[in-house]
């Protein structure tokens, strides 16, 4: 499941320098902090990606940003022949490309701030590898930046489709676990290189500091790139788990499920010694897969109502079931722009308090041999459809 040092950081940061000129180029890094007040724990996400970045390389241009309106002496001159309806269509729609970091807290009191910019306005350095983008900065062992949004600046680009507000980020992390398999083929390709990763440093937004402690941390990463989106997006990852057999913290485990690849999800798991992989980019017939995201019936009380994310794997040696459940009240409903100019989005369901079970059994001869039944806690959890677009 693992490959050489070398190839995993190919693998975590390549194509970031090459002119693709469509798709999307996505990292994403999870972690939890605890609020220096009051001792709350609270789960964030910080999201670097790049959408067609060298379609416009010197400026970000965003499909959604309100255009200048056509008025009626515009049509008249489209009809008459002396302007085409084309080029009106031009100045409407444009084909998005720009970079942007998105900053987000999952949870109590959900937003996320977000900062656009060109391809041309990162500076690129492979040996060691790092990304500088102008107070913002990722390498192979830190994230640390500055974004700040005001109100005013906000009503005036709703097209950044986020929230006001300020944070500082300054974090060391350590992949505990790597991994460079999850899916691959010609179009997409995603990996969880960091299945187990520890964060430590500090991360204030608001004015609030939260400090991430790795003694404590529940801490992710993932990477994806691609033509487009998978859809529908589904995605479970967890690395707090505690055995229902033995009754003790599995600190060595942790996995991760995502897609939909081929009309499956790929499954990514280290449980302590023990590895285990479902990748759909292999043999269709190699195992069969059984997902959803559905709503629980209602509650009495609103606040309790859930969704519950389900998953069953098996092949000829293993047999996987997954059970996760967050509130729906916890979940934040945000939309990923994509990479055509139809103005589609992905309108994505996302949480990190997530809880359940995984059940892992090994097939010996016609039984199941029950190999280990741990409870998950903070479980991230996704899920998205595409939206339709404005054309």
């Amino acid at each position: 499941m693992t490959k050489n040092n070398k190839n995993i950081k190919d693998l975590r940061f390549g194509f970031a320098n090459k002119k693709r000129k469509f798709g999307i180029n996505y990292w994403r890094f999870f972690f939890n902090g605890t609020n220096s007040i009051s001792g709350s724990e609270q789960m964030f996400f910080i999201e670097l990606e790049m959408l067609n970045p060298w379609i416009s390389p010197t400026e970000p241009s965003l499909s959604f940003k309100p255009q200048t309106n056509i008025t009626a002496e515009d049509l008249q001159y489209a009809l008459a022949g002396t302007q085409s309806a084309q080029s009106l269509e031009t100045e409407i729609i444009k084909m998005p490309s720009y970079c942007v970091i998105r900053v987000g807290k999952l949870g109590e009191d959900v937003k996320q701030l977000c900062s656009f910019f060109s391809v041309s306005e990162m500076n690129f350095h492979l040996k060691p590898f790092e990304i500088q983008i102008g107070n913002k900065f990722f390498s192979e062992n830190k994230i640390s930046g500055f974004l700040n949004l005001s109100k005013d600046e906000l009503a005036e680009h709703p097209e950044y489709m986020c929230d006001s507000g300020h944070v500082t980020w300054e974090l060391n992390y350590e992949v505990l676990k790597e991994c460079c398999e999850g899916f691959k083929d010609s179009d997409q390709r995603w990996f969880p290189f960091g299945l187990k990763t520890l964060y430590s440093g500090k991360i204030n937004f608001d004015g609030i500091d939260y400090i991430v402690d790795p003694r404590k941390c529940c801490g992710y990463i993932e990477r994806f790139w691609g033509k487009t989106m998978p859809e529908p997006w589904f995605h479970i990852s967890a690395e707090k788990l505690t055995s229902d057999i033995t009754g003790k913290v599995l600190f060595n485990s942790a996995f991760a499920i995502h897609g939909s690849f081929n009309e499956k999800v790929s499954f990514i798991g280290k449980f302590e010694d023990l590895e285990i992989s479902f990748l759909a980019d292999k043999n269709k017939n190699s195992y069969a897969a059984i997902w959803d995201c559905i709503q629980m019936p209602e509650a009495e009380v609103i606040e309790e109502n859930l969704l519950h994310w389900s998953v069953s794997l098996h092949n000829k040696v293993w047999v996987i079931d997954v059970d996760v459940y967050c509130k729906i009240k916890d979940l934040f409903n945000r939309s990923i722009e994509l990479p055509d100019n139809s103005r589609r989005t992905m309108s994505l369901l996302e949480g990190a308090t997530g809880n359940g079970e995984i059940k892992l059994y090994k097939r010996v001869g016609n039984t199941l041999e029950q190999i280990e039944h741990a409870n998950l806690t903070k479980v991230i959890c996704e899920f998205g459809h595409i939206e339709q677009g404005e054309i």
